[in-house]
């Protein structure tokens, strides 16, 4: 396989017997395709033309053949009917005579001509089986009917015609098709690479020529001549100026080459070039001095000097990322390894490097690589190790960033706090994390705290990749080095979401009813006195509501506590959906609400709340054991305008007025008034 491909490079296929073989094909293709469209005109017009024969021996013989059929005269239109078949070259005509034939005693009298094998013409028998297979392989045929001067039908005539004539004119054209084409893609052919070879190839030969004279490196000695034509002028144009390139580049690569010692000498690195295949080594002297020795005393040099100066355990490691870049795993060879030093210890070298020629195989054959002291690296990495550990492993998000605000890095903690991935947060602004809730003055509140004391901590909105958020207690430090200056800031940041929504538990739980959700009396009491400062600011009336159900008791009784909570759950979503945005509804327990309606110019603004209430509240309801129908009782109290009055009463008041309202006959609203509390009191001795 190899020789092959070596001798395929050496003689590479001719461009012009590659062009001269498209050519030809893409000709005969232009030139058949040609041919068949023709082919496809000129049978489709030789069909037409034997369709019209066909029609027009027809009218003729239909129109002609009449008179003689009533004149009974069978021989003249048989002689008619001979002499258009040879004209028109017809393959068979046969004539139907209806009058002959009832003379005969048969439906028709039937007689014409019909081509025979041999190309002669001869009469037509219908008796004749043969004859009238030989009908069936007419190529097409029609009939008309004969009519005599009255009017009435006399037969009819059929002409028939062959496809012979018809393939003998298609095979003749197909042939001289055939001749034109190759005629003409001979001549094509010739034209087209007599232009190719004088235009093109013979430009691209002078090309060849001149690029052979080259130096040991393949570049030519000589610029391209000047060609004639302009796409060709330009090719060697174009050439010209890369060469020029090329020596331009030679000349820059020298002194990068300078640049580039200069650089290893002025950067303390050892430099290293291994033969893969051989062992041989090339150390510069800073190679040696890193691990206490002068490049003397360490001659001969080979690989196994690398070898026995290295750690064992590294050098295992350092041949297993070798076999990775080997096998094309890495693209750069790099290991951290341990060399022992002349006087004993051990030097932790960074050893990097890259294969820069390969075998055919695909083998390693040279390698370059440098050698570079990093001891006091990995000193001061083992004594971050510790506060590395701390960074990873703690429950607490941890952030750095940089004095302007920049994340330098952010723990596993706080990714998973937040989900966002590390690379999403380095090199991002600290700020980008705020969200809108906290503006620029809250942020500045940061700065000016870290300024003054270095440290700030705080409830924070901290938000998530997903937008959402959760709150935070937030901790930041400003780090500072061995003089004072600010280094980076660190910032700790602890989910508090379970001790919000432990506070939000209990604060449901003091203020709320468990079983309808609505607020209880230590709220309703809050409420109930804010809302006493708001009207008597405003100067308007507040109504307090003491509703208590009628029939409730019956219905635990009936259908049983579960029943009952189900209707104090319906009832208080209808009280809530019946009242005013503005109005407050709570239980006090049992069967118990007070609402609070606030924002009234007059008493009579209650009225319609009230009776809205009344009518909701009577409906019935479909529980889950059953129906149930209840009513309220409702009393009333209001605030006054001129003196103040406790909330304790106001509610006192408006019980008194709901006890007024069932002595009344129950679902049914009453004002609390001086004429209540005397009603009451008579009714109480």
């Amino acid at each position: 396989m190899i020789p092959s491909q070596h001798n395929s490079a050496r003689n590479p296929p001719s461009l012009l017997l590659r062009i001269t073989i498209a050519l030809i094909a893409l000709i005969v293709l232009v030139f058949t395709l040609h041919g068949l469209y023709l082919y496809k005109i000129q049978r489709a017009e030789l069909l037409n033309n034997m369709h019209q024969s066909v029609e027009h021996s027809l009218q003729r013989l239909s129109t002609n053949i009449g008179p003689f059929m009533e004149a009974y005269a069978i021989n003249d239109y048989e002689q008619l009917v001979a002499t258009e078949t040879a004209l028109e070259n017809h393959f068979a005509v046969v004539v139907r005579n209806r009058k002959m034939g009832e003379i005969l005693g048969d439906e028709h009298y039937i007689s014409g001509q019909i081509i025979t094998d041999a190309g002669d013409y001869t009469g037509f028998d219908h008796t004749d089986p043969q004859m009238t297979q030989r009908l069936d392989q007419a190529f097409y045929s029609d009939t008309l009917p004969i009519t005599g001067s009255n009017g009435d039908p006399l037969g009819s005539v059929s002409v028939y015609a062959s496809n012979e004539p018809l393939l003998r004119k298609l095979q003749a054209l197909l042939i001289e098709e055939i001749i034109i084409s190759v005629l003409f893609a001979a001549v094509l052919t010739f034209l087209l690479i007599f232009v190719l070879r004088r235009y093109f190839l013979r430009s691209i030969q002078h090309i060849g020529s001149a690029l052979k004279h080259s130096d040991d490196e393949g570049i030519p000695l000589r610029p391209l001549p000047r060609f004639k034509y302009q796409e060709v002028q330009i090719l060697s144009q174009t050439i010209n100026t890369m060469l020029e390139s090329i020596k331009n580049a030679r000349a820059k690569q020298k002194v990068q080459q300078l640049r580039l010692e200069n650089t290893i000498t002025g950067t303390r690195t050892g430099t290293w070039e291994w033969n893969v295949a051989t062992g041989e080594t090339i150390f510069n002297e800073r190679w040696a001095e890193i691990v206490g020795y002068t490049l003397a005393e360490l001659e001969p040099v080979s690989i196994h000097t690398w070898e026995k100066l290295t750690h064992p355990e590294d050098l295992k490691l350092s041949s297993e990322q070798l076999q990775k870049h080997f096998q094309g795993e890495l693209d750069y060879y790099e290991c951290e390894v341990r060399m022992r030093h002349k006087q004993g210890h051990w030097v932790w070298v960074i050893d990097r490097g890259c294969v820069m020629t390969w075998s055919d195989q695909g083998e390693p054959l040279v390698m370059y690589g440098t050698h570079q002291d990093i001891s006091t690296d990995k000193e001061a990495q083992e004594q971050l190790s510790m506060a590395a550990g701390v960074f990873k492993y703690a429950r607490e998000g941890i952030i750095l960033t940089s004095v302007d605000g920049i994340i330098l890095d952010a723990n596993r903690a706080f990714t998973a706090l937040t989900g966002y991935h590390r690379s999403e947060l380095t090199g991002h602004r600290y700020d980008s994390l705020i969200p809108e809730k906290h503006d620029q003055a809250f942020f500045n509140s940061i700065l000016d705290s870290l300024r003054r004391d270095g440290v700030w901590n705080g409830e924070f909105e901290m938000p998530c990749k997903n937008g959402t958020s959760f709150p935070s207690l937030m901790t930041i430090a400003a780090a500072r080095d061995h003089v004072g200056r600010v280094q980076h800031f660190v910032t700790l940041v602890a989910d508090v979401s379970s001790l919000k929504q432990n506070e939000d538990r209990l604060r449901m739980i003091a203020h709320y009813d468990g079983l309808t959700g609505l607020p209880n009396r230590l709220l309703l009491t809050e409420r109930l006195r804010h809302a006493i400062t708001v009207a008597r600011r405003n100067q308007t009336l507040l109504a307090v509501v003491f509703l208590d159900l009628d029939g409730f008791k019956e219905v635990n009784d009936t259908y049983g506590h579960s029943a009952g909570d189900e209707l104090l759950k319906v009832l208080s979503d209808r009280m809530q959906q019946t009242l005013r945005d503005c109005d407050t509804v709570a239980r006090l327990g049992g069967d118990e609400f007070v609402i609070l309606l606030p924002d009234l110019a007059r008493k009579e603004n209650c009225r319609p709340v009230l009776e809205r209430l009344l009518t909701s509240l009577c409906c019935p309801v479909t529980l889950s054991q059953g129906h149930a129908g209840v009513s309220a009782s409702i009393g009333v109290s209001l605030s006054s305008l001129d003196k103040e009055v406790d909330a304790d009463i106001l509610i006192r008041q408006a019980d008194m007025a709901m006890y007024q309202a069932k002595q009344n006959g129950k679902n049914r609203f009453c004002f609390f008034s001086k004429e209540t509390a005397d009603y009451l009191d008579s009714a109480s001795a």
